[in-house]
């Protein structure tokens, strides 16, 4: 961290600040980048959505969930665990989920696949092209000086913080912010029905318990179950019921309901096939939608 002499000496601040603005930039590059490779493909995936299954507020929620995973993966667990704030980050994507609001209020009548482009435009605009954090160098600057020379030396100490915290945040691949985008595509349509209803995975194995079939049960079902097969690899998702959507699996006409975490939702009366249904080896048997 620098001894007092060092912490008070002008030129080494300033290089201090330097260093945590370029990091910041670098950092939100590479999160916009992340996110907007998955808008990218999340877009083609839906586009051909009606306008009743694609509503701007379910729509909405979807593209929040992913700006949520990131939150979760790359600020709050490095905020956990270096008690730093790094709020230039979470400012960041309170922005881009303003932005989200924005688009979706000002799409009523717009296909869908013209105000999720309008959104990465905005954030790809922002925060990946031609960013150079002067306002930011700036304001930490104004902020600086405006410390007694006593109070620099914590000043920076604390930038300091910031950046070693900042250093170390990755921003979650892009496959794996897909993967959040279509099992909350899936979520949002669930009815509450895990049987009959909608918003789930349905699984079938045989009465000899081979594996069978495996279906996306929401609006446009067979492109999200192909587009969530290209993705799982990357995002590192084992096998369907890894996924936290509600999947019913069945074997033969006997079906369980399991949640996203793959506690029991429904059991079946048998207790055998229930432990057939409810054993990591028979999930295993399907690690991707049969194509």
């Amino acid at each position: 961290m620098g001894t007092p002499s060092q912490a008070l000496d002008y030129d080494t601040d300033m290089q201090t600040i330097r260093d945590y603005v370029q990091s910041v930039v670098e950092t939100q590059t590479k999160i916009a980048t992340s996110y907007t490779a998955a808008l990218d493909n999340f877009q083609t995936t839906v586009l051909t959505a009606s306008p009743a299954d694609a509503k701007p507020d379910l729509l909405g929620a979807v593209l929040k969930s992913g700006l949520k995973s990131i939150e979760k993966v790359a600020v709050s667990a490095v905020k956990a665990s270096s008690g730093a704030d790094l709020g230039p980050l979470v400012d960041m994507l309170q922005a881009v989920s303003d932005e989200i609001d924005r688009a979706a209020k000002a799409a009523q009548n717009y296909a869908v696949g013209e105000w999720i482009k309008s959104v990465r435009t905005s954030i790809a605009n922002s925060y990946t092209h031609g960013q150079t954090g002067e306002d930011l160098r700036k304001l930490l600057t104004d902020q600086y000086t405006q410390n007694d020379e006593a109070s620099r030396g914590g000043y920076i100490a604390g930038l300091q913080n910031e950046l070693s915290a900042m250093q170390t945040v990755g921003a979650p691949k892009a496959e794996a912010i897909e993967v959040v985008l279509y099992t909350a595509w899936i979520n949002q349509y669930f009815n509450s029905d895990c049987i009959d209803g909608s918003g789930i995975i349905n699984i079938n194995f045989d009465a000899n318990g081979k594996p069978g079939s495996a279906q996306v049960v929401a609006p446009l079902g067979d492109k999200i179950a192909a587009a969530l097969n290209t993705a799982m690899d990357g995002a590192k998702v084992s096998t369907l019921m890894d996924l936290d959507v509600v999947k019913k699996v069945c074997k033969d006409d006997a079906c369980a309901c399991f949640e996203g975490n793959n506690t029991v939702r429904k059991s079946v009366l048998d207790d055998n096939t229930q432990a057939f249904l409810a054993n990591p080896d028979t999930w295993s048997q399907f690690k991707r939608f049969p194509t």
